[in-house]
This record gives C-alpha cells, structure tokens and sequence, in this order.
C-alpha cells in the first residue's frame, strides 16, 4: 500500500507541474497580441513564475508548520490544488481584458509582462504550496515504521514536480499549441490541476477510512475544482477571441480584404500592430507600398539569385517568384510551420516551386552557410512591429555586406532626430554602408511608419546623410550593446 500511496503523491506532483508551466506558455503566447513576444518578456514573466513558485514553496513549509496528522496534511493540498485550478480560471478570464486596458494606457511591454506573470502567479502559488503539504504527509504518515524519510520525501516531491515543469514547458509549445491549440490546451492543463486535487481529496479518504475524515468538508475541494472546469468550459464556448493559427514558434491571423474590389489577404503575427503581408489572388502580387518598392528594387538590380530575411505572409517573395520563374529564391524564417499556413490559408495555392524556405533563425543560418551568396537581400524580419534586432547589429550588418551584393531592409519607426530606436537602426546603416547608405519614408510623415532603407539608389530614396532627420551623434547597437532592445523598452 504504501508504494500505491507514494506513486499516487508523485503522479500528483508530475500533474501540477506539467500544467503550472503549460498554463505559462498558454498566457506568454496569449500575450504576444498586446505586448509582443521578446527574449525580454518571457524573461521578466518566468522571473515572475520562479517567484510564485518560491513563495508558494515556503507558505507550504509554514503551513506544514501547524499541521500535525497525514490526513490534514493531504486534505490541505488537495484544497491548495483546487485553488490553484480556480485561480487560474479566473485569470483566463480577466486576462484579455486587462491585457486591452493596460496596453492602452501603459505603453510599455516590461509593465503588461509583469502584469501577466503577477495575474498567473497566484494561481501557480497555490499549486507549488501541495508540494511540502505532501511531503508532509509522506513524512507523518510513515514516521512510525522506524525512521523518518522528510528529507527523501522533499527531494523526491520537487524533482517529480520539476520533471513535470520541465515537461509542460517543452511539450506545450511543440506540441499541444500548435496541434490541439490554445482554448483546448487551457482547458487540458486547467482539468490536470482539478484532477490533482481530487486525487490527493480521494486519497486523503482511501488511506483514512476514518468518521473524523467523513465528517470533515472534504468534498468543498471536489466542489471548486468542478467549478474551475465549468468556468473554463463555458469562457472556451464564450470567448470569440482571435487567437490564430498555431504554430510552434508563433500566431499567426489571417484577414480576408478587398483591394480595389478585388479579393486579398493580409496575415500577421500581431494585428493590433501591424499587417506583415497582403496579397492579391487575381495577379498574384503584394498590396503594400513597401513590397511595390521592393519589387521595383529587385527589377532594378537583376538578381539571379535573392535571399529573404522573415517570411511572413511571402507576399514580396511569391509575386517575384511566379513571374522570375528562372529567379531562385531562398526565404529564412525561424517559424518552421509557416509554409503550411501560407499555402491553406494565405495564398491558398502552393508556394512557387523556385522558392526555397528555411526554417531557422536567419542570423544563424547565413552564419552556418557563409560561403553562400546571393545578388540581393531583402531583410524583413519583426516581432510585432519591430524588427529583429539581431539583424540590425553592426556585426550582423557587416557579415550581410558581404553575403549580398544589393541589400533592403524594411523597418518600422518614426524618421525624427530624437527618436531612439529609428536613429539607432540608421546609425547602424549608415556606418555599414556610408555614402550607400539610402533612405526612403512615405509622405515624409513623421508618425510610426514602414521605413526602406538600401545600400544603393533605390526608388525615390534619398542618401541618408543628406536627410533633415538623420542624427549621426546616435550610438550604435552591437551585438555586446543591444540598443534597440533598450529604446523599444524605454522609449517606443
């Protein structure tokens, strides 16, 4: 019996964590839509799950304090479980909404992420307390066969759990987001901690067949993690939020438009902020000026070959490789899934056989494959609105000038002397190419605009150091100074 006892503690334990962690991926993915998706704020939001974690670990401790039976020790857990599984139905709930407000009157990622690891934290506060409340129980619970194991028990408790952390971490963004998706992933790892949480509340029963366990109110732990499921049901069946198309790495949304009455799409990893492609199906060409602009580049240079930094929607690329059917075509994107998306939901045919798609951070590709080059380079790689910016390093810049002969990048930013992030990028362009460094801003507008920049004279660009807007005092962004992170926190 007592082996029974101890593998149902640890199925427990492999339970809370797999689904504290799957439920984080769930909020860090949910939140990409309003505050972005970085190395910054999944930084700042796990930060925040280590500390509920933390603290969940040592109210556990101080509550084992003042418990003295086994069968208290595992009704207290089983309780804390279905606390947990509530919470975190609740926070599903006032997630989106709060996400809406906040982006609205904070523009500032850091804040939204530490405001989704806070909304979460509770609830993964409550399931890490179950762990030294078991660990508890295992201890009172066998003390009297000679020795006490406390120590045994605890390690054994937080490296089952950890595997399972380990798990949902791995598992969930892999696995369940892209293939059963985000509503029914919530409602897997949501149904794990209720399930948790019935099973020590069962067991508490199974090991104490006892009147004073009978008449305790035991079944209240039941009762919430059976309304932590009805809540979560019944938000999935409410809830008419866009959530995309599930990949591993991303979201991406789909939107079907009229362009001078005729049928497009525009798709996009973020569409709060911006449309990453637009596509025609009647001539089989992009709708967006930048993409008209780079096309008038391409036709200008001649290339034979032609690399794309960022796939997006593959609008630029697929116009250029169905009417250059002698053209080839390389497109790098980290996004591996993105093909399959493009084809059933975007362009709705196959991508152009001379097009050639590399799923891989293209930094790291082009590092790998140096001896390769190409006649052009289109860098049109984001994260919502903004640019990868490992891209745009002085380093990274330097290695592309000699990998392609002809280079444009399309950029997002506000073409004025001080704003930080826009400069930065120009700075970086500017001390690459020099008197090659060209410039091109739609309407001259000064608000948040798509920017080209070029390394030769493209379409009615102009050089950027004869430029009213151009601040040739900004810093530079290095791959051991990472500018462009630090203006798009402070200051964008």
């Amino acid at each position: 019996m007592q082996k029974k006892v101890i593998a149902i503690c640890l199925i427990i334990a492999l339970l809370e964590g797999f689904a504290g962690l799957g439920i984080e991926i769930y909020a860090i993915r949910i939140s990409a839509t309003y505050i972005g998706s970085s190395i910054s704020i999944t930084g700042v939001i796990l930060a925040m799950v280590l500390i509920a974690i933390a603290a969940g670990y040592w109210y556990g401790g101080r509550l084992s304090q003042f418990i003295h039976t086994p069968e208290q020790a595992l009704l207290k857990a089983g309780f804390v479980l279905s606390l947990s599984s509530a919470s975190h139905a609740v926070a599903c709930i006032v997630q989106l909404p709060l996400l809406e407000i906040m982006t609205l009157n904070v523009n500032n990622p850091i804040v939204g992420a530490v405001g989704v690891g806070l909304l979460y934290g509770v609830g993964l506060t409550f399931g890490s307390t179950c762990i030294p409340l078991i660990t508890q129980f295992l201890t009172l619970q066998y003390e009297n066969q000679g020795h006490v194991d406390a120590g045994k028990n605890a390690g054994m408790m937080v490296a089952v759990t950890t595997v399972g952390s380990v798990l949902g971490s791995t598992i969930t963004p892999i696995l369940l987001l892209p293939y059963i998706g985000l509503m029914s992933s919530l409602a897997l790892f949501i149904t794990l901690l209720a399930i948790s949480a019935a099973l020590c509340t069962r067991l508490t029963v199974y090991v104490h067949k006892s009147d004073q366990i009978k008449n305790t109110p035991y079944y209240k732990n039941y009762a919430i993690s059976a309304l932590a499921l009805v809540v979560t049901v019944a938000f999935i069946y409410i809830n008419k939020t866009e959530t995309g198309y599930q990949t591993a790495t991303g979201a991406w949304f789909i939107d079907d438009i009229k362009v001078e009455g005729q049928s497009a799409v525009t798709i996009s990893d973020n569409p709060n902020q911006s449309t990453s492609s637009c596509w025609v199906y009647a001539t089989k060409k992009n709708c967006h000026w930048y993409g008209e602009i780079t096309i008038e580049g391409i036709r200008k240079t001649s290339p034979d070959t032609l690399v794309f930094l960022g796939g997006a929607g593959m609008g630029t690329p697929s116009e250029v490789a169905y009417h250059n059917p002698n053209m080839s075509l390389t497109v790098i994107d980290i996004d591996k899934g993105l093909p399959k998306i493009i084809e059933n939901h975007f362009l709705k045919a196959t991508i152009a056989t001379n097009i050639e798609f590399v799923g891989d951070d293209a930094r790291g590709y082009l590092n790998r494959n140096h001896e390769v080059k190409y006649d052009f380079m289109l860098m049109d790689a984001f994260q919502g609105q903004y640019v990868a910016s490992n891209l745009y390093t002085l380093e990274a810049l330097t290695k592309f000038k000699h990998t392609s002969k002809y280079i444009m990048a399309n950029v997002v930013g506000i073409p004025i002397k001080n704003h930080g992030y826009t400069q930065t990028i120009f700075k970086n362009w500017y001390e690459t190419f020099a008197d090659s460094a060209y410039v091109l801003t739609r309407n001259d507008s000064t608000n948040l605009q798509n920017i080209i920049l070029c390394n030769f004279e493209c379409s009615n660009a102009q050089k950027l150091s004869e430029t009213n807007f151009f601040n040739k005092n900004q810093q530079v962004h290095t791959d051991d100074l990472p500018r462009l992170d630090k203006y798009y926190y402070r200051s964008i």
